[in-house]
């Protein structure tokens, strides 16, 4: 019977030879359909709206950097994780290559499995990340993301929505067809999460793309930590 490290064993080499293939050979460009070289539009008007000017903030999930880059550049204390470490040599690449107010700091870390400190979070980012491990584990990414998370602190998090049909697939482990990314509805994000957070916000959005038109449709949902 597969175990939960035998999961989490397989996802970390499974996006590993992903990331080797996508910046290997001639491309070296991140052309995931969700990848972005700005911060979403909504990103920046809750960091508008909420007069947010100081905080340490992750990037979970950061692949390339774009978006922790991006909060660096703003002048934010930025942390970068992945699990991957051919997608975080080209996030320090690019970060080298750029001036930003801050420099981003990336570790390779899994999220199911974090060696984090606790309570060291303002804010948290996921641009992408739960719907591609959430058939893995969700207790456990529940569980760090409140350790790890500041009292009174905030998650923007983003999901591929039940509304967009393009960019489906499946991986396979154990003989099993696990949907990548998996998808949301409000519905199902207050299951997953009414217990463990506030829910601050829910509405429809988008992974704004720097590679495909129209945007991935996305639910963009706020959490506090209770």
């Amino acid at each position: 019977m597969s175990t939960l490290q035998d999961f989490i064993k397989w996802n970390e080499e499974k996006w590993e030879d992903k990331n080797q293939e996508m910046y290997t050979g001639e491309n070296e460009d991140n052309i995931w359909p969700w990848f972005s070289k700005k911060l979403d539009l909504d990103v920046i008007n809750f960091i508008e709206e909420n007069n947010i000017e100081s905080a340490k903030i992750l990037d979970l999930g950061t692949c390339s950097g774009a978006q922790a880059i991006a909060l660096a550049n703003m002048g934010f204390d930025v942390v970068g994780t992945d699990i991957s470490h051919t997608a975080l040599n080209k996030a320090i690449k690019l970060a080298k290559e750029q001036s930003t107010k801050t420099k981003p700091n990336f570790i390779i870390d899994d999220i199911l499995d974090t060696k984090l400190a606790a309570n060291q979070f303002d804010l948290i980012l996921d641009r992408g990340c739960f719907h591609s491990i959430c058939c893995i584990s969700t207790k456990k990414y529940i569980a760090n993301l409140t350790k790890i998370l500041k009292p009174g602190g905030k998650i923007i998090l983003k999901t591929m929505s039940l509304k967009e049909n393009r960019f489906s697939g499946f991986d396979t482990f154990a003989g099993q067809k696990i949907p990548m990314p998996y998808r949301f509805d409000e519905d199902i994000i207050r299951n997953v999460f009414n217990d463990h957070f506030i829910i601050d916000n829910i509405e429809d959005s988008y992974f704004y793309s720097s590679v495909v038109t129209p945007p991935a449709q996305a639910m963009l949902t706020i959490l506090s930590k209770k």
